[in-house]
């Protein structure tokens, strides 16, 4: 008994010292951060004061210090102030940020597998105004917590679209009127672009997550970045292939706005405000996909573009190099 008393005072004796050294070890971490966040400001700063030609030539150590910061305690964004506060959410290791990642992608390819599901369900079966009202209630849950995860991990260095998180804003509005709205002559037209739209989602996450993939395995992509609800910049090749999928389905928001425009202006719907709400949703979620999409294509062009005076530069800097190593200057004659 003496022996196993013995033991539990050892045990307890050694479990204060790490506890000790472990908070020891977070006030070290917190002072070491707040330096490094003080260095990255300061690094920012004569970044900014260079010229054009010098930042392409600094550019890499540019992407380094902007991952350096993604490891550092930061202000959460106000969404994320909304709802947990001031609790830091940037996971402080590498690995936690990339199982965080994982865990969002599949989280969002089981999500529309199950509003594919209920599609399929209503456009057979239907419409049934409580499959149609499931739907669009899984539909407001979903994008409800897929706003909280892109948050968080824009927190952790995602580069995520602004206008992907204003969509997810929107979609959770627009779901949630269209769950009270009355049933009646939009119900089978809704769960054919539902349908619509989880295919495209499929074929966009196999298609971009190998692309990523590859990318991330040449160095070219950053180990946090997802597979976003529309087309990448880095994955040039993606566009052609998935443009007119996802063409037709900003098109077939569009086409929803005027459907539902229509349908407020005809009696049984002529005292429903929601409708125009929703209809004025469409219309914007429309408009600012196709906006994207264009913006997109401009930056990727940018960006071919810069590449290229980058290598220019590099070459022309090596060859001055190779040129004063086997032709060095000449001594002046006394």
């Amino acid at each position: 008994m003496a022996q196993e008393e013995k033991s539990l005072d050892e045990l307890y004796d050694e479990t204060l010292e790490s506890y000790r050294e472990f908070r020891q070890h977070v006030d070290e971490y917190m002072t070491h951060a707040t330096r490094c966040k003080d260095l990255i400001k300061r690094f920012d700063e004569s970044f900014a004061a260079l010229s054009k030609d010098e930042k392409l030539l600094q550019e890499d150590k540019r992407t380094q210090t902007r991952e350096m910061s993604s490891f550092l305690p930061k202000d959460n964004s106000l969404i994320l102030k909304l709802f947990v506060g001031d609790f830091n959410v940037v996971l402080p290791r590498k690995v936690d940020k990339i199982k965080y990642k994982r865990q969002y992608e599949i989280f969002k390819l089981w999500y529309v597998l199950g509003q594919l599901a209920f599609s399929v369900v209503n456009m057979l079966f239907g419409p049934y105004r409580i499959i149609e009202g499931l739907l669009q209630f899984y539909l407001v849950w979903f994008y409800c917590n897929l706003t909280m995860k892109e948050s968080i991990l824009v927190m952790n260095g995602s580069k995520i679209r602004t206008w992907w998180l204003v969509q997810h804003y929107l979609d959770v509005i627009l779901y949630g009127f269209l769950l009270i709205r009355p049933d009646g002559e939009f119900s089978q037209q809704f769960s054919l672009y539902i349908f619509y739209m989880s295919g495209c989602q499929l074929l966009q996450f196999y298609y971009q997550d190998g692309s990523l993939y590859r990318l991330r395995a040449l160095g070219r992509a950053n180990s946090m970045e997802v597979s976003a609800e529309g087309i990448r910049v880095k994955t040039f090749a993606d566009l052609a292939f998935l443009l007119p999928f996802f063409m037709l389905l900003y098109l077939f928001q569009s086409y929803n706005g005027y459907t539902l425009w229509w349908l407020s202006s005809t009696a049984k719907y002529d005292e429903r405000w929601e409708v125009v709400v929703c209809a004025l949703l469409f219309f914007s979620i429309s408009a600012g996909n196709i906006f994207t999409l264009i913006q997109v294509m401009v930056l990727k062009y940018k960006i071919n573009i810069r590449n290229l005076n980058a290598d220019t530069i590099r070459r022309n800097l090596s060859a001055e190099s190779l040129i004063g190593r086997f032709n060095p200057p000449l001594e002046k004659e006394d």
